[in-house]
């Protein structure tokens, strides 16, 4: 929270000094804050994880699980798409993607299941890997949204084709919270 803070007080005080017009200030910064800790509190859950017993654990199951979502959804969407999942936010997105990424997050769980967290039962590691899925794309969603109000495409260009950081840990930004609750509840 300290650093979030000292990046929004930063921002308001690059913009006071600013050559731009006064007109907007508000809304420049309110955009630039709102980006500032929707990134930095939901990242924040990620390093909670982290501190939590075996955290290291659940943070690599939730980049694998994720991660394998964002790339059955891609395959199966490119093989087999036909139906748009939110055509007006993103275009190329499938129900059929959709489906292919909530399968492969599924496995995955259970693959992971046996070499990380081997405590979780196989049901329960399959419906949180589905549903973590299923947030991360809600999350993807979200940022296509936010992208799309701005007029921006990608949010970077770190990798080609895929875009910067952001485009990268959209889903895992959403789904994060969703594994620290779950494991708090636990």
């Amino acid at each position: 929270l300290f650093w979030t803070t000292l990046c929004i007080l930063a921002v308001m005080v690059t913009r006071l000094f600013s050559r731009r017009a006064v007109e907007g200030a508000l809304e420049d910064i309110a955009v630039t804050a709102a980006g500032i800790f929707y990134v930095a509190l939901l990242f924040g859950f990620q390093v909670a994880i982290l501190a939590g017993g075996p955290g290291k654990r659940w943070l690599v199951f939730l980049y694998v699980v994720v991660w394998a979502s964002d790339t059955g959804a891609y395959y199966v969407g490119t093989a087999f798409g036909r139906h748009r999942l939110y055509e007006k936010i993103s275009p190329k997105k499938s129900i059929e993607g959709l489906m292919g990424g909530l399968l492969a997050s599924m496995i995955i769980a259970l693959l992971c299941k046996v070499w990380l967290v081997p405590s979780v039962g196989l049901l329960e590691a399959a419906v949180l890997g589905a549903f973590l899925a299923a947030v991360g794309t809600v999350g993807d969603l979200v940022e296509s949204l936010i992208k799309r109000s701005a007029g921006v495409k990608d949010s970077g260009s770190l990798i080609p084709g895929h875009g910067g950081i952001l485009d990268r840990m959209d889903s895992m930004l959403f789904a994060a919270p969703v594994l620290f609750y779950y494991l708090r509840m636990r």
